[in-house]
């Protein structure tokens, strides 16, 4: 699944239709969005309910991690983000579906004694911390070039001088950072599946940028600096 959606998006084959790519028709995008990224966080927590009265280290800090990325997508939803259009609902019902998924599996799954936190695990943390970070400084810098407007305009600004979608690359930095601290099997499944599919986005997204503005930056790369 992990490979198959990400490869769907890049070739065209399973486009998932929201932002740049939207349908036409649909429900309204701030209340989908908010659906996708509630449904994970409610998951989460109630699967890992029965445990969070006694966890322990490790596992209390990887629940407080993904509770807190898709708390924190919520939040943005609300209060930062600025939409132009409607979003498709299989769309939102298929995000929403993986997301929780992902969710529920963490919660769980790391609900059991683990071992002492070690190095790995603490760069974990710092990685996690940093990509949320970074990912909140880009998606305000998007959010403030559409301020007075609803079409989309070339954002300036941060890594968005150097690559078309920073805010993915810091995401999947902090997925990295989730997967360095659970050390299980089920993350590193979830961040290839996060990290390929951003990637095939961030590469559509770039194409698509070029086309609608000109005199995009021939330099400007998809979603790392002078690689990609």
């Amino acid at each position: 699944m992990a490979i198959s959606t990400s490869v769907g998006e890049y070739l065209g084959l399973t486009t998932l239709k929201y932002s740049k790519f939207r349908a036409e028709k649909g429900i309204d995008s701030r209340a989908g969005m908010f659906f996708l990224y509630f449904t994970p966080l409610a998951a989460a927590l109630g699967l890992a309910l029965p445990y969070i009265a006694h966890p322990g280290l490790i596992q209390a800090i990887v629940l407080a991690a993904t509770c807190g990325h898709f708390a924190k997508r919520c939040l943005e939803v609300l209060f930062v983000h600025k939409y132009s259009g409607p979003m498709d609902v299989l769309t939102t019902l298929a995000i929403g579906s993986f997301y929780t998924f992902i969710a529920a599996a963490l919660g769980a799954l790391n609900a059991r004694p683990l071992s002492q936190p070690d190095p790995w695990f603490w760069l974990g943390l710092v990685l996690f911390l940093l990509g949320e970070t970074v990912n909140l400084r880009h998606h305000k810098i998007l959010a403030d070039f559409r301020k007075d407007t609803r079409d989309y305009v070339l954002p300036r600004g941060g890594w968005f001088d150097l690559v078309a979608c920073p805010h993915y690359l810091f995401e999947i930095i902090a997925w990295v950072g989730i997967a360095f601290m659970s050390r299980h099997l089920f993350a590193w499944i979830a961040l290839i599946g996060m990290a390929g599919y951003l990637l095939a986005r961030s590469l559509k997204t770039l194409a698509w940028y070029r086309q609608k503005f000109p005199g995009f930056p021939r330099e400007r790369k998809a979603l790392i600096p002078y690689i990609l």
